[in-house]
């Protein structure tokens, strides 16, 4: 009963009327224009051409062009009147500007030495992508933890989050009241009141009414700044898809947490709905960390208008591989995530092992994939066998066979959920952070990870995917085989799939 008057009483109810009341308005309104039939089809055909022209001509994905495109010779005006509002293809031009200058002017262009020092051809050609394209500098003085899963994740967040001594700066898509959360609000608090300057940024769609408003109010009466990324306001608007989908936690200008791992109860297994929810993060202890929270003063700057400029600290000298953090967002029309997933996949020499909630892919990631696979490389792919969005887990089974066809082996985790998101190649290299194998994380959220090259993590990182592997069922091609009508379905579904 309380969750039902909480539903009732909050922001997304009220929220989600407002935004269906908007659309079914426009639809009526162009339904009764519509008895002017000949008119109606000039004009909405008219209409639908240019925006159609509009689309070819944009600097963007095929596949998101292809699906606007159909939605607009299927519903011209209707379609028309989606792509306007909620087409989701970035920032509003003022806000890319604000946000680039932003980045630009808080850090310098990190020079190459350590690209240069590395000792394979592959490793600089990917971390050189990284670094132009990010403006971040791969490092080696880390040392690094990695956690298979969420509740490894909390104890030693739990943990570094009671050292802090001078700042503690989090960012997540998603903060939920619940053990997890007052647990680490109690050290937060506690930590204020001792004079550490305590930060928590939270995406607004991932957090809206996840917390009330006695909890905002007991953060700032404890000197806690919370502020709320992209504020979701009950108006249609492509601002609505540019989410802060990034998982950032930095202690101290020394400790950085990323990873898939969201600040919610279902992430340590205390709320349980899809049976065990697997996910996976990683600690970086060491000059990584100034990295990470240069990303996180670039997005607060940009929400705050609080100039930042850091300098950066000495930091003892390690050797545990190289660590190269990076972020990503829709402001630049550079897909640094898919591209440095496509450049692991497309230099591995031996296997690429995939770990993803969510595999809805462009043509050009999946010809990645095939071709890698037919290459010889053994390539292997992990989804949930449990989805949390069922037509998204049907776009995902419509690759299946093709995937199967050109060798690659898809295996569905069977224990309950898979969140996690990694890719390994070679013994060499990984990535571990917050970017799912689809269209949103590719092309309309800001996210983070880090691409590392002869880390003390990949053995446990391989470790964790070979765990997963016995943990779940391999795909036949007979059950990847679908009938007619299944398939027509998922092939509709698919023309669309970025707009998921």
């Amino acid at each position: 009963m309380r969750k039902l008057k909480k539903l009732i009483t909050g922001r997304a109810v009220p929220t989600a009327l407002a935004l269906l009341v908007q659309l079914v308005l426009a639809f009526f309104i162009i339904l009764r224009v519509s008895y002017l039939f000949v008119y109606y089809l000039i004009i909405s055909y008219a209409v639908a051409v240019v925006l159609g022209l509009r689309i070819i001509n944009k600097r963007t994905n095929m596949g998101y062009k292809i699906g606007w495109l159909l939605l607009l010779l299927v519903v011209p005006l209707f379609g028309a009147f989606l792509y306007v509002t909620i087409n989701g293809e970035g920032l509003h031009s003022v806000k890319i500007r604000k946000l680039a200058k932003i980045h630009n002017s808080g850090t310098d262009m990190p020079d190459c030495e350590t690209v240069a020092e590395l000792d394979c051809d592959s490793a600089r050609l990917q971390s050189e992508y990284i670094r132009k394209y990010t403006l971040s500098a791969p490092v080696r003085n880390t040392k690094s933890l990695y956690f298979s899963s969420g509740e490894e994740f909390f104890d030693s967040l739990l943990k570094d989050l009671r050292t802090a001594e001078h700042h503690i700066y989090m960012e997540y898509f998603i903060l939920k009241a619940g053990y997890m959360w007052n647990e680490i609000k109690n050290v937060l608090v506690e930590k204020s009141r001792q004079g550490v300057d305590v930060r928590i940024i939270v995406d607004d769609f991932g957090g809206i009414d996840k917390i009330g408003r006695r909890e905002r109010k007991e953060l700032k009466e404890n000197g806690i700044r919370l502020k709320f990324f992209n504020p979701f306001v009950p108006v249609i608007s492509g601002l609505l898809n540019n989410r802060d989908h990034r998982k950032i936690c930095v202690i101290d200008t020394k400790t950085a947490y990323c990873g898939g791992v969201n600040i919610g109860d279902e992430y340590i297994n205390l709320d349980e709905k899809f049976g065990y929810f697997k996910d996976s993060g990683i600690a970086m202890y060491g000059e990584a960390a100034y990295t990470f929270e240069v990303f996180f003063l670039t997005l607060w700057e940009y929400i705050t208008g609080e100039k930042f400029k850091l300098e950066k600290p000495q930091f003892q000298e390690l050797d545990y591989g190289v660590f190269h953090p990076y972020t990503d967002s829709p402001v630049d029309r550079e897909y640094v995530s898919k591209n440095i997933y496509m450049n692991m996949i497309n230099r591995a020499e031996k296997y690429v092992y995939i770990s993803t909630p969510y595999f809805v892919v462009d043509d050009e990631m999946l010809t990645s994939i095939l071709n890698s696979a037919k290459s010889g490389v053994d390539v292997r792919i992990i989804v949930p066998h449990i989805p949390d969005k069922v037509i998204v887990n049907q776009v995902t089974k419509s690759f299946y066979e093709r995937l199967l066809e050109a060798g690659v082996k898809v295996y569905e985790y069977k224990k309950g959920f898979n969140h996690s998101k990694l890719v390994i190649a070679d013994d060499l290299f990984a990535t571990v952070g917050s970017v799912n194998f689809d269209y949103r994380s590719f092309y309309l959220s800001f996210e983070c990870g880090v691409w590392m090259y002869k880390t003390d993590a990949i053995p446990f990182i391989k470790g964790d995917f070979l765990t997963m592997l016995k943990e779940s069922i391999e795909i036949t091609k007979e059950q990847a085989r679908a009938n007619i009508f299944l398939r027509l379905f998922r092939g509709v579904l698919s023309a669309f799939a970025p707009m998921l």
